[in-house]
């Protein structure tokens, strides 16, 4: 089995003790940073593992991806695409103008349920819950809330 030795150059290692200092970090970036510069200062894995209370699989992998890609790399996580958005564009676009449309017959007010239904009646989308609906109407901050009898519009 490959030891691989993390040995930071002064750069590195005041580089590390700034980003610990200073903003906002991630626990995980945090903990992979002082597990680097616990290794450069030479203690075993082991006792590293026990002190930050992590697996020593984690400090071992830690140690490795400085050797391997470099200080930058081994404290962060790479990027992560996620899973793509259920509605697209011009279903988006549909979506938003039937939640500013009327209601149907009967109702006072659209519904979750209700957008997420006539969305596959239209046939935008295969399924589509009322959550996703919920969350899209969200982030472009529609309200669509029954009103006050008597209030006016604001």
């Amino acid at each position: 089995m490959t030891k691989y030795i993390v040995h930071l150059s002064k750069e590195e290692e005041e580089k590390i003790r700034n980003f610990l200092k200073k903003g906002k970090r991630l626990s995980r970036d945090y903990l992979r940073a002082q597990i680097l510069l616990m290794s450069h200062k030479g203690e075993r894995r082991e006792k590293i593992a026990e002190r930050l209370k992590c697996s020593y699989s984690h400090v071992n992998n830690t140690a490795r991806k400085y050797c391997i890609e470099g200080f930058e790399k081994a404290i962060t996580d790479k990027e992560r695409k996620g899973r793509p958005a259920k509605l697209q564009g011009k279903q988006r676009a549909h979506l938003i103008a039937l939640a500013c449309s009327n209601p149907p017959e009967g109702r006072s007010c659209w519904t979750m349920q209700l957008l997420a239904g006539r969305c596959i009646e239209l046939n935008l989308v295969d399924f589509i819950s009322d959550e996703t609906v919920r969350r899209l109407l969200k982030k472009i901050k529609l309200n669509r809330g029954k009103r006050k009898v008597g209030a006016s519009p604001a």
